[in-house]
């Protein structure tokens, strides 16, 4: 069983493991400095980690989750539908560019880890394809007069890579204009992709 203690050695190794990578990159990132950001031992890492991957892992699935469910509790579907997807994408893209490195990490350096960090990374895919589809559709429900169409799993992740194909461009520029450029261009893909019906 868990202790308080160790539940919070835990997320002081996460949230010292999130500091080091949004500034070193998850390369860079040692444990041992992990260890002492985060006042613990390394015995006390490897009590509840085997290693930095499985700890970052940890971490992404955690910060991606969190990330989605803001996005989630943002939709109320209160303003008009366009208005509800740009608040959506709003929350999306300013969360996962206020720490570049970090989203970086996410999306790119998963690629090249193990097998587990695979299939963390499709557990992300299905988490955002399944937010997509599900408020997707509850759009659908809440604006009937509007034409449009439901996305399927195919499609939810073929939008997901081109908004983040958005967020991982050497060319974005992370100024409040620039993010502002962001959510105008996630909200237009998926607009135009949904209400595109014959």
């Amino acid at each position: 069983m868990t202790t308080t203690f160790e539940r919070t050695a835990r997320e002081r190794i996460l949230t010292a493991l999130a500091e080091a990578v949004a500034r070193d990159g998850y390369a860079n990132a040692k444990i041992q400095e992990v260890a002492r950001d985060a006042h613990v031992s390394l015995r006390t890492f490897y009590a509840e980690f085997t290693g930095k991957e499985q700890a970052f892992l940890e971490l992404q699935q955690r910060a991606l989750d969190g990330l989605a469910n803001a996005v989630e509790s943002t939709v109320t579907f209160q303003s008009p539908w366009r208005d509800e997807i740009r608040a959506g994408f709003n929350v999306y893209f300013r969360l996962l560019t206020a720490r570049p490195r970090l989203t970086a990490a996410i999306t790119h350096e998963l690629v090249n880890l193990s097998p587990e960090a695979h299939a963390a990374r499709q557990w992300a895919r299905e988490r955002f394809a399944t937010m997509l589809t599900g408020l997707v559709d509850a759009g659908r429900a809440h604006y009937p007069e509007i034409p449009s169409r439901s996305l399927s799993p195919l499609l939810a992740y073929g939008v997901l890579g081109a908004i983040l194909e958005l967020v991982t461009s050497e060319m974005v520029d992370s100024s409040p204009e620039g993010i502002d450029e962001l959510v105008e261009a996630g909200t237009d893909i998926l607009w135009s992709i949904i209400t595109n019906v014959d």
